[in-house]
Order: C-alpha cells, then sequence, then structure tokens
C-alpha cells in the first residue's frame, strides 16, 4: 500500500509519521543567567549567585521567606525575575520552605438550626467582659442546647485556651450525654461554634472526633448560623450591663446567680415561656408536642395540659433535670464553684 491511502486510514498526518523525537523537554531552555538593574545599566547575572542571595535572605529566621515573598525580595534589590523562575531555583536547591497545611473544617449546611429534640445540636461561643482589677476583658465561654435553650456547661477566665475548651466540653459529656446514653442511642450530636482560633484548633477538632461529637463551623460573617448562642449573648449582656466588674470573682459570682436563673427560673419565649430546665422536663414527660415545617425550618411547640397544671406537678423554683442529679446546685454546694449552678462532675467519656 502507498504512503498517503495508509496514513489517511490510520488518521495520521505527514508530520506525525517524519517527526523523530529528539528527547529534549519541549519549549526554550531554562535560563542560566538573571538580569539585575545596577543603577542605569543591566547586568547579567549567573542563576548561581542569584540562589546565594536567596540563602543569605533565608539566613536570617525572621525573613526565611518562600517563593513569593522571596520574589518581591529580591526585586527590590533589582533582579528582574518572576516568581515562577524564583520557585525552580528554590526548588533545585532544596530552599523551598515547607508547606503550610490549613486546618480541614466542615462547615453548616443550613443556616437555620433545626434540631429535632434535646441535645440534637449544640452551639458554644465566648463573650468578652471588661474587668476593672487589671484593666483587661475577660472570657466567658457558654455552650448551650439549641433545642430546650439549657444552658449545659459555661466557664470564665482571663484566657480561654484549648484546653479550657476541652475541659468544658468533657462536663457536657459527663453531665449530660453520657447519662442520655446517646452513643448508644446513635444519636448524632452536631456541635455549631464560629471560627475562633479556639475552636478551629486541631486538638479540639480531635478532641470531639474521638467523643463522635460532629463540629461544624459557621461562614464568616454570618452568626445567624450561630443564632441561639447569639440570642443568649444579648439576655447576657442585658444583665452584665448593669454592673462594672472590679474582679474576676465578683463577675464569677454574678453569673454563677445569673446561669442558675436562666435556667431554672426565667420564662424563655421560644420554649412557650417557660423556664428551659423545665421544658426540657415537660418534653421528657411526653407533655409537649412539636410540629416542623422541615420547607421554612421551622417549629413550634405546644403544650398539652394547661399551664396552671404544672404547679402542681413540678416547680419553677427547684426545676428537676431528666437526669441522675439535679441541676439547681442543692444536692451537693460543693460543686458550685467557677461553673455555675448547672453543672457537676462525672466520670469522663
Amino acid at each position: 500500500m502507498r504512503r498517503d491511502p495508509a496514513l489517511a486510514i490510520a488518521g495520521v498526518t505527514k508530520h506525525q509519521y517524519y517527526h523523530r523525537p529528539s528527547g529534549n523537554a519541549r519549549g526554550r531552555k531554562a535560563s542560566e543567567v538573571t538580569l539585575r538593574v545596577v543603577g542605569d545599566d543591566v547586568e547579567r547575572v549567573p542563576n548561581g549567585e542569584v540562589v546565594e542571595v536567596i540563602k543569605g535572605i533565608q539566613e536570617d529566621p525572621d525573613t526565611a521567606y518562600g517563593y513569593r515573598k522571596m520574589t518581591a525580595a529580591l526585586m527590590i534589590l533589582g533582579f528582574l525575575i518572576n516568581h515562577k523562575k524564583v520557585y525552580r531555583l528554590m526548588r533545585e536547591n532544596l530552599l523551598l520552605q515547607d508547606r503550610v497545611k490549613k486546618v480541614r473544617r466542615t462547615f453548616v449546611r443550613y443556616r437555620k438550626v433545626l434540631p429535632l429534640g434535646p441535645l440534637h445540636v449544640l452551639e458554644m461561643d465566648i463573650k468578652f467582659v471588661w474587668v476593672a482589677e487589671h484593666s483587661r476583658h475577660a472570657f466567658v465561654l457558654t455552650v448551650i442546647d439549641t433545642f430546650t435553650r439549657a444552658v449545659l456547661a459555661w466557664e470564665v477566665a482571663y484566657q480561654v485556651k484549648q484546653h479550657v475548651v476541652k475541659r468544658v466540653w468533657q462536663r457536657v459529656i459527663s453531665t449530660h450525654l453520657q447519662p442520655h446514653d446517646c452513643l448508644n442511642r446513635n444519636l448524632r450530636i452536631e456541635v455549631r461554634n464560629d471560627n475562633d482560633s479556639r475552636f478551629v484548633a486541631k486538638s479540639v477538632q480531635d478532641f470531639f472526633a474521638e467523643n463522635h461529637l460532629n463540629q461544624v463551623f459557621t461562614h464568616p460573617y454570618t452568626p445567624q448560623e450561630n443564632g441561639h448562642i447569639e440570642s443568649f449573648h444579648a439576655i447576657l449582656s442585658q444583665k452584665l450591663r448593669r454592673y462594672n466588674f472590679w474582679s474576676l470573682e465578683d463577675l464569677e459570682q454574678t453569673l454563677i446567680l445569673f446561669y442558675e436563673k436562666y435556667n431554672n427560673h426565667r420564662l424563655h419565649g421560644s420554649v412557650l415561656n417557660l423556664p428551659p430546665m423545665l421544658f426540657w422536663e415537660c418534653w421528657s414527660m411526653n407533655l409537649v408536642e412539636t410540629a416542623i415545617d422541615e420547607k421554612k425550618r421551622e417549629m413550634k411547640h405546644h403544650l398539652k395540659i394547661p399551664y396552671h397544671q404544672l404547679s402542681g406537678n413540678m416547680s419553677q423554683r427547684e426545676v428537676p433535670c431528666p437526669q441522675p442529679k439535679t441541676l439547681d446546685g442543692f444536692e451537693d454546694e460543693n460543686e458550685i464553684e467557677m461553673h455555675g449552678a448547672v453543672t457537676f462532675h462525672q466520670p469522663s467519656v
């Protein structure tokens, strides 16, 4: 068969048929010199000298730049060079910095929370309160249940670091999640929080994963995705703005009384105008009926009995928690210290 018909059948052009690879890489060869502006002149500098300049800059730990900042540093020194060439020179001479790995985060899927029961969706956040003694802010970390609006744990300190966050959640696990046997019930617990560095920390994320808690992060500038704790902070601010706190102890004592009153006495409009712990008790006794609109992601509660019957069955002054221990603090007053009347210690998970 002649050449042209054979190439036509094979779908190969003449150029492809006669092409012989040279064995070299495609494109222009890498340049061996770099232009540098010196006064009114432009010099050709060997790449080896450029590498030595890079090494000199990296000798100082404060200027151990990556290839992009190194490009800017070289340009300031007069080199006419782009980031691609700097990357190649640093890679060939093993001068590249280790890539910084960002901690991966799982963001919330829905703006509006739709918990189906207590302990399904929990939220946490930190509030700043000014303390005059040391002229600095104290941090108040609070964890709430979005279904009942009950405060599950809290802590106040001048510093809230990663171990403090884990300690607070250890109390949530021991005082609420374990007594309700959430793990054996295969209850998927979602923990919502913003992008505070203490919450993003890998050790905190690992802690939640080890304890089967699904931590999700709100998107930046969207406080409505963490709306329950933000609403609670508005209530807390209304309380604290009446006072000027001299010491952390003053703030702590005020918070102890406030959290106990919030959980067991103060009526909350989102939970049938009941105190959060009383609402939780009614829910546990099947006295609350809930209608859920998944399309609008809204829920409405209805109390199955008249309100006046609540006074005969339970007291709003000392509401029992649906757990082995009460949360009013009278069972063991020694436990009511820094963390308020709603927390107590049990073995960790």
